[in-house]
């Protein structure tokens, strides 16, 4: 064993201790910051436009400390969620490639029916496939390739779905996430091709969502701090804010079970520069999805302006992600089933290199893995080819 565990005992110690002080300073932090959320309630329209320059969370019509209950929950609706894995190339495996594996369920509640479960996976090997402006299409680059499929699966589910309530699901956010070092015209050409297909689900007549679980956030706290100094965008940036490291989930954990707090706009750049032109302005809340009162369990959630505008729809995503998160404790059960199903597993994964090696055989391509990939294999199986 190489990770002597003995040396890290004063320092796992330590780090224990380390935590409870700060889970007891964030307990005092949190009711700083409660006490701010209702103090300010009523200022959201005199910090819409700071916000943006501080990049917090923007208000909207509801107070800051709205509370809204959970709606009565539909006897009937369906939900559609897709998740993705990814293999990122290897430049020293036996062939370059990548995979994408896009798992999705379409969950018909109270109709009786069995779930859709569907996977879909995408190799990539081509030279157009792997490279994009003479990078190898790795990183960010698959992850926007990833996301984009994900999508495209859930718009796809969505159009061939009978009328009738749907909320589509995704896990993290509806922000497509580029890196800024990436040309406009490069960012421009995959956040369109991204709302295109949201605009897609909007003309199917389904809501969209974006679940996050446990989110480290601090978009509120940073609207609170805001707030505290008079809207003061150069204070702001100026002075320091003791709620910088509170993630806004410990703002909204008073929240009582199934409620959610009020409705706030994404202060990212793409939204203001990309979602907003095309209708699809993202919005945020926050969700308690616990059953009853106790340990809440607060969960993000991300919707586009169509539906936060339409109070029907709204109040559909709010019941169905909590309806859905109470099947299988906390995080919603369509969710949960994609991602088993997109998930590649170690011995998924040694099949399919396996698979990759005969094939390359057959093609009269004689082919291994470079020798620094080759030892890894033997020390991460506990073999070793020298010893002293």
């Amino acid at each position: 064993m190489t990770l002597e565990l003995g040396k890290l005992t004063g320092q796992v110690r330590s780090m224990g201790e380390d935590a409870a002080a700060r889970r007891r300073q964030a307990a005092d932090l949190a009711a700083l910051a409660r006490r701010w959320l209702a103090q300010y309630a009523d200022q959201g329209p005199h910090l819409c436009h700071p916000a943006r320059a501080v990049h917090a969370a923007i208000p909207t019509a509801e107070p800051l400390d709205a509370v809204q209950p959970l709606p009565a929950i539909p006897e009937r609706f369906t939900v559609a969620a897709a998740d993705g894995s990814q293999i990122q190339p290897d430049p020293h495996g036996a062939a370059l490639y990548y995979l994408v594996n896009v798992g999705s369920l379409v969950y018909r509640h109270g109709s009786g029916q069995a779930p859709l479960a569907h996977t879909e996976p995408t190799l990539g090997y081509a030279e157009a496939d792997l490279y994009e402006d003479g990078m190898l299409v790795a990183g960010n680059l698959l992850d926007v390739r990833r996301d984009l499929a994900e999508i495209t699966r859930l718009a796809d589910l969505c159009a061939a779905e009978p009328s009738g309530p749907t909320v589509a699901m995704v896990d993290g956010t509806l922000l497509l996430w580029v890196l800024e070092e990436r040309s406009q015209e490069w960012k421009q050409a995959r956040v369109m091709a991204y709302l295109d297909q949201l605009q897609r689900i909007r003309e199917s007549g389904a809501a969209v969502a974006a679940f996050i679980s446990r989110p480290r956030r601090a978009e509120v706290t940073r609207l609170l701090h805001l707030a505290s100094v008079e809207g003061n965008a150069n204070r702001a940036m100026e002075e320091p804010n003791p709620l910088e490291h509170l993630p806004d989930r410990a703002v909204f954990g008073s929240l009582p079970p199934g409620a959610r707090s009020a409705l706030f706009v994404s202060p990212s750049s793409i939204n203001h520069g990309y979602y907003t032109p095309l209708g699809h302005t993202i919005h945020f809340c926050y969700l308690n999805l616990a059953a009853e009162e106790g340990d809440p369990v607060i969960a993000r959630v991300e919707l586009p302006a169509w539906v936060v505008q339409d109070p029907a729809q709204l109040a559909l995503v709010h019941a169905v992600v909590v309806s859905q998160a109470r099947i299988t404790g906390d995080y919603p059960y369509a969710l949960a089933r994609a991602d088993e199903l997109a998930f590649i597993s170690a011995a998924e994964r040694e099949a399919f290199e396996e698979m990759v090696a005969t094939s390359l055989l057959r093609a009269g391509v004689i082919s291994a893995p470079s020798p620094k990939a080759h030892y890894k294999s033997l020390t991460r199986r506990g073999r070793r080819r020298h010893r002293l």
